[in-house]
């Protein structure tokens, strides 16, 4: 089945500010968040629910190297991204998305 993958501008701004602070670090760092990033956003179209539900329905794919969470839900063939979060941060936050 193809998945469609929605993502809507606060995940957007999630992953701009979270590759612009290791870009600013160092901008290798900013290149390779961004390749592990793509090739997970891969492997959830591959097989969204292969990733066990954590909180009301949502998913959290787990980045290699880096210690963040695509936080998702998947309906039919649509997978919405709701959230990429460092993994020390308040889920409150992501959790009123």
């Amino acid at each position: 089945m193809l998945y469609q993958v929605t993502v809507p501008k606060a995940a957007k701004s999630d992953i701009r500010n979270t590759f612009l602070w290791y870009y600013e670090k160092k901008k290798e760092l900013g290149f390779t968040f961004e390749s592990y990033f793509t090739k997970a956003i891969a492997s959830i179209k591959t097989n969204p629910l292969k990733t066990q539900i954590r909180f009301k329905g949502n998913r959290v794919y787990f980045l290699q190297k880096f210690p963040y969470g695509i936080h998702y839900r998947v309906k039919e063939n649509r997978i919405l991204i709701i959230a990429v979060f460092h993994t020390s941060q308040d889920s409150s936050e992501w959790t009123t998305r």
